[in-house]
């Protein structure tokens, strides 16, 4: 496993054999899905927006974690994270007469280090795009988790 070292630093055990992974997780009224889960291919459950170190972070989860047996139960997940691109999608929207902030333009995912995230510090599912023509790709926020077709 390419993250195993970024994990045992952050969880400082000696072994992963105490570690239980897992794909996907129900998480208060979102589903998030693993990059390894492979039953939804129509849509990405696994780009994510979550805080870390005092600011909001972009990424796509690797892979879902619990050692039930750590001192409190230890559950998160393993990101690759994407750096944020200077490219912009629009500075200022005149219809909206506003910044666009909910959606950013990110770097395609390290896969050289990861960040582990505990479940309470992923903030939301981010609608991921990318195109074959460029190598940035775009995060952008649901306005509204809540509402069916």
């Amino acid at each position: 496993m390419p993250f195993e070292d970024d994990l045992l630093l952050f969880l400082g055990i000696e072994t992963v054999c105490e570690v239980k992974f897992f794909n996907r997780v129900q998480f208060g009224d979102a589903v998030f899905h693993s990059r390894k889960y492979k039953r939804v291919t129509r849509r990405n459950n696994f780009t994510v927006a979550y805080q870390q170190e005092e600011e909001t972070r972009y990424g796509q989860i690797e892979i879902f974690f619990v050692v039930p047996h750590y001192p409190v139960v230890t559950s998160g997940a393993v990101i690759a994270p994407m750096s944020m691109s200077e490219h912009r999608v629009c500075e200022f929207n005149e219809f909206l007469g506003n910044t666009v902030h909910h959606i950013v333009s990110l770097k395609d995912p390290s896969k050289k280090r990861f960040d582990i995230v505990r479940l309470e510090n992923i903030i939301d599912i981010c609608l991921y795009m990318k195109f074959s023509d460029n190598e940035v790709g775009f995060a952008a926020h649901f306005p509204n988790h809540f509402e069916k077709d």
